[in-house]
């Protein structure tokens, strides 16, 4: 794929954070932006900012969770636009607490967005994709944390690791249909994520402060949305199979693939937040530039392996 002149794209929870950066990347590349979130307002500002620079954007309210609202969603899209070259699993969700104290109503709504919201996206527009017989691209967003382990944060790694095998053994199935999926795993970003998530325990100051830890590490130290939506924006076009990003999630990645032990240890020791505040300390753009495109080399040999 070398271009998206007038092609659709959908992007679920586009309504803030990467969803709505990556809406508008998509729109300034002259893409037909579907815009959906389950909040509807949000939607619309994010369709109404990127119509202000000409783009072609679209809201839609749909809550991923929900197998019935994405089936119609879908349908929806498919009558009024056309089958979409290019689908963007984005929405999730979060909480922080010990694992003991979560609900089965938090764990419900973390695999409802977190995984059944990639596998209805997935079934039903990545279905459209492959009978169309012009294939397309279904990018899932999942996560460091999916192969990271973060302290109080075990169900959502549960599930963000559930996305990653999904996405993988996605590629393979989808593999000669021309429909390519790939996975996107970002380190810390501030996209809003924590100052939204639940904090769940008897006594939540605990998991309320590592939420505001990590809602102030993504104010300070984090990466912005817009750095993962050229990511994003990128692979659309290119089809890799796993892309760790920025340079801390790429070393991570490796770290796991070489090192299995080595990595959880440095996950005990160097959370993505501290990797980012401390590679933005020691090295200059310069040498992190450098180093990023390293590791990005080595990345894409190991995957071609």
């Amino acid at each position: 794929m070398t271009g998206f002149d007038n092609e659709v794209v959908v992007i679920t929870g586009a309504g803030a954070g990467i969803g709505r950066a990556v809406a508008q990347r998509f729109a300034r590349k002259r893409a037909v932006v579907i815009v959906a979130d389950l909040d509807k307002d949000r939607a619309v500002q994010t369709a109404e900012a990127i119509t202000e620079f000409g783009g072609d954007a679209t809201p839609f309210a749909v809550d991923v969770a929900d197998a019935r609202a994405m089936e119609s969603f879908a349908e929806d899209v498919h009558a009024e636009f056309g089958t979409p070259k290019v689908l963007v699993n984005n929405a999730g969700y979060t909480t922080a607490g010990p694992f003991l104290e979560h609900t089965l109503d938090e764990w419900e709504r973390l695999m409802g967005v977190n995984v059944w919201g990639l596998v209805h996206g997935c079934t039903y527009f990545g279905r459209q994709m492959s009978e169309s017989g012009r294939g397309g691209r279904i990018i899932n967003v999942t996560s460091v944390a999916a192969f990271t382990p973060i302290p109080l944060s075990t169900p959502y790694c549960a599930t963000k690791a559930a996305a990653q095998m999904l996405t993988e053994g996605l590629r393979l199935e989808f593999a000669g249909t021309g429909v390519g999926v790939t996975a996107v795993c970002p380190a810390l970003v501030h996209t809003g994520l924590y100052e939204d998530a639940d904090a769940d325990a008897e006594d939540s100051a605990e998991a309320a402060r590592t939420l505001s830890v990590s809602a102030l590490a993504q104010r300070f130290v984090a990466h912005s949305p817009d750095s993962i939506a050229r990511t994003i924006v990128r692979v659309a076009g290119r089809n890799p199979a796993v892309v760790p990003t920025p340079i801390e999630a790429r070393a991570l990645y490796l770290a796991t693939r070489v090192s299995p032990g080595g990595a959880r240890l440095a996950a005990r020791i160097f959370k993505p937040d501290r990797l980012t505040g401390l590679r933005a300390r020691v090295s200059s753009r310069g040498v992190l530039t450098r180093m990023d495109d390293y590791l990005a080399r080595k990345l894409e040999r190991f995957e071609n392996q």
